[in-house]
């Protein structure tokens, strides 16, 4: 798993507030175990610094890092369609096919890597948009790859327009929304 920079850290908390507060976030962190004294805890950068140093960057299994996960999983997995999901999925085999077991990128596998790593992050962009994306696509990276991306541009691509889920009740699972939808086409 890379390495997130606390600047990125931070960023991808904003994410997950999605327009609120930090304060709203970080009871939302309380609830599921992150830490428990909200002391000092007011804004995004110190929210950031107490959940990076107990999770040691996400890198420890502790329950700051499980909570982080959980709620970036649900933030990203409510977006996603499974028609995405299935793209992203062979995406992920492709730019790994690409890679040594050590993590460096093989031997004139660059271009081929660049390019499935531009489609990966394309497809996540229209769902999520160019943060989230790249920072999704950040956590997710060995080192070498998190370099590439760290010297792209983030992708600046419209949302897809969301699918029509009608007929659904969402009320009660919302930790699963990844099977509502390529079922209507239009």
């Amino acid at each position: 798993m890379a390495q997130l920079t606390t600047q990125e850290f931070e960023q991808c908390l904003t994410v997950l507030a999605d327009g609120g507060t930090a304060e709203k976030l970080r009871d939302r962190l309380v609830r599921l175990n992150a830490f428990h004294s909200r002391r000092g805890l007011g804004s995004f950068a110190a929210l950031a610094a107490r959940v990076y140093q107990l999770s040691s960057g996400l890198r420890r299994q502790v329950p700051a890092t499980r909570a982080f996960q959980a709620l970036w999983a649900e933030h990203i997995g409510t977006r996603l369609t499974e028609e995405a999901g299935g793209k992203l999925d062979k995406l992920a085999d492709e730019i790994n096919a690409q890679l040594e077991t050590d993590g460096s990128i093989k031997e004139g596998c660059e271009p081929a890597l660049e390019e499935k790593l531009q489609a990966y992050e394309d497809v996540l962009a229209r769902k999520v948009g160019g943060l989230a994306s790249r920072l999704d696509t950040l956590q997710k990276a060995v080192p070498s790859v998190a370099e590439k991306l760290r010297a792209k541009p983030l992708l600046d691509v419209p949302l897809d327009p969301p699918e029509d889920r009608e007929g659904h009740d969402h009320d009660h699972d919302h930790d699963h929304d990844h099977d509502h939808s390529g079922h209507h086409h239009h």
